[in-house]
């Protein structure tokens, strides 16, 4: 696609890039329109779909974010994925008769043209960039049918009673079949949209399961003799001994696709039946850039506050929540919200899960000597105006952290407590003294994900009285509000929800909180303040969202159970 004065003029005006990198850019991308567009977004001076959309409507067409789209199955397996490759298009749904395909160039009316008479379907092509494109390819056309047709391809017989050799087994380890099996479940997971992957060996197969949507499901079943060699080849990307099997081992995995590398934190137990490992997939494919507040969901009581206390040149933010809740995600787009080239944000993370051109992003290693502590002792001499550390895990970080808060830093960071309130009294806990502690929290976000309620099936039923008695105060005779439900249906292969939600508590510290923290008051005190001074719970925001159909009344109550309960 050819880089024209009309489309530099058009990217400059939105981007306002200086004329120096400017020139860089276009000199960089010897007349070539994608790539001075990506240069622009690697650079941070545009966002990813600001720039698709201008380059689009450049040549007369929509841009579609391929990692931000839901694919309809039945659509994307029109073509083959080896047609897909060589045509560089991807069918992603389907109106009425007309099948809406990705394409690297909508403008070659040739493929269209071959494309309708593959589909015998009108066809409407849309433009994506070539790494989405590439990534969507390798992502979308996995199956579990794939996966056992590459199992099949192994000679079980090299297995002697269950067992491999080491010989053999360090021969099996760089073999294509094993290499593409692994990879082939991890992006079948991708696909899927699972958080964390499970390979469980038993007595007579293996059994891999993904959690989707915060819930575990069997996707695969191995024969037992695969249990060895394919823990030992998670084992080697993720730099283990895959000689010692007798005792547990952590490590990472990079898994490259052309949009992004992502990293899993690989855990391997050694079990009855061999070892079972455990994959979570740290950040998302479908997470390219930097989220926005203003599009989580968050409710307008909650958000309010958490944007005034961002505003402030200094103190100390927590979000707080177990592990897989989002709070990665709400820090990120807390950064996005206060991100600007006229301050320096720095973030110390484990690992880093977006790639922000505008942010210095450094990633700890503890082995390396390059812990949380280290580095935030080293960052606090860089400048910084606002610092994202990933975790408060010690007291001498929290110490550091706070600290840092009252010296003319914002401090972004989570913490494991179970609810907003209780981390106004875990640092303290922790060994920090009060007179740190109190001046420097900003507030506390607590929150928890739910499932989300699929679309396509959701239903309204009003539930019975007695129901909500056992949850809420309910006086005899009220009228019964409407809430939703998925019934189950192919979009949401029969669960009745599809991704997840947020829902949220915001602490605002006050003059009187800060006064209690100050004198060292318990968790009750502070709580009975926060009630007084209008703090709403989890359960308040997720009942709210269960009448707006976001989720589920069952859900909201199986993800609070705990916190009422207490």
């Amino acid at each position: 696609m050819e880089l024209t004065p009309k489309l530099i003029a058009s990217i400059q005006e939105k981007a306002h890039v200086p004329a120096v990198p400017l020139a860089g850019m276009i000199k960089a991308a010897a007349g070539d329109a994608i790539e001075f567009v990506q240069f622009v977004i690697q650079e941070g001076y545009l966002e990813r779909d600001i720039a698709g959309e201008l380059l689009a409507r450049h040549i007369d067409r929509t841009y579609v974010n391929l990692s931000k789209t839901l694919f309809q199955d039945e659509v994307v397996l029109l073509i083959n994925g080896s047609i897909a490759a060589r045509y560089q298009a991807i069918p992603v749904y389907q109106l009425g008769q007309v099948v809406t395909v990705a394409m690297v160039d909508p403008t070659d009316a040739r493929i269209v043209v071959a494309l309708e008479n593959l589909l015998m379907k009108p066809v409407s092509p849309v433009f994506c960039f070539r790494d989405e494109m590439e990534s969507a390819i390798k992502v979308n056309y996995q199956s579990a049918h794939k996966v056992d047709d590459l199992v099949s391809s192994f000679d079980l017989r090299i297995f002697h009673g269950g067992k491999l050799e080491d010989a053999a087994l360090t021969k099996l380890m760089d073999s294509k079949p094993l290499v593409e099996l692994g990879d082939s479940i991890i992006l079948l997971a991708l696909k899927e949209r699972a958080s964390d992957i499970h390979v469980e060996p038993k007595k007579n197969e293996v059994v891999v399961r993904f959690r989707i949507d915060g819930v575990l499901r069997d996707r695969l079943f191995l024969p037992a003799e695969m249990g060895l060699p394919l823990a030992s080849r998670y084992k080697v990307c993720a730099q283990m001994d895959i000689t010692e099997r007798r005792k547990p081992q952590d490590g990472r995995l990079a898994f490259k696709l052309p949009m992004k590398t992502l990293d899993l934190r690989v855990s391997c137990l050694p079990v009855m039946h061999g070892e079972k490992i455990v994959m979570r997939i740290l950040g998302s494919l479908y997470a390219t850039e930097a989220p926005n507040l203003d599009r989580l969901n968050f409710s307008d009581e909650v958000l309010r506050p958490f944007k005034a206390a961002l505003k402030h040149p200094q103190g100390i933010i927590f979000v707080t929540g177990p592990t897989g809740s989002g709070k990665s995600t709400t820090l990120y787009a807390a950064l996005d919200f206060i991100n600007s080239r006229e301050i320096n944000i720095i973030t110390i993370e484990d690992p880093v899960e977006y790639d922000v051109p505008t942010l210095n992003q450094v990633m700890v290693n503890s082995r390396a000597g390059r812990g949380f502590q280290e580095v935030l002792r080293a960052v606090l001499r860089q400048d910084p105006d606002a610092l994202l550390v990933g975790e408060i895990r010690d007291p001498e970080t929290a110490r550091i952290a706070a600290e840092a808060a009252l010296t003319g830093h914002l401090v972004l960071t989570t913490l494991h407590t179970n609810d907003a309130v209780q981390a106004t009294t875990r640092l303290l806990e922790m060994g920090v003294a009060s007179y740190v502690v109190a001046p420097a929290i900003l507030g506390v976000l607590g929150q928890r994900l739910v499932r989300r309620l699929c679309e396509y099936c959701k239903t309204a039923y009003q539930p019975e009285p007695a129901d909500l008695r056992q949850y809420f105060y309910w006086r005899e005779g009220a009228q019964i509000p409407q809430f939703y439900k998925g019934t189950g249906c192919d979009h949401c292969g029969g669960t009745g929800y599809t991704g997840r939600v947020g829902i949220h508590e915001f602490l605002k510290v006050t003059t009187q909180i800060r006064e209690a923290i100050l004198r060292s008051a318990d968790y009750d005190e502070i709580m009975a303040i926060a009630v007084r001074q209008g703090f709403h719970n989890l359960r308040y925001d997720g009942v709210k969202k269960a009448l707006r159909g976001l989720t589920s009344l069952d859900e909201v109550i199986r993800a609070t159970a705990s916190l009422e309960d207490e």
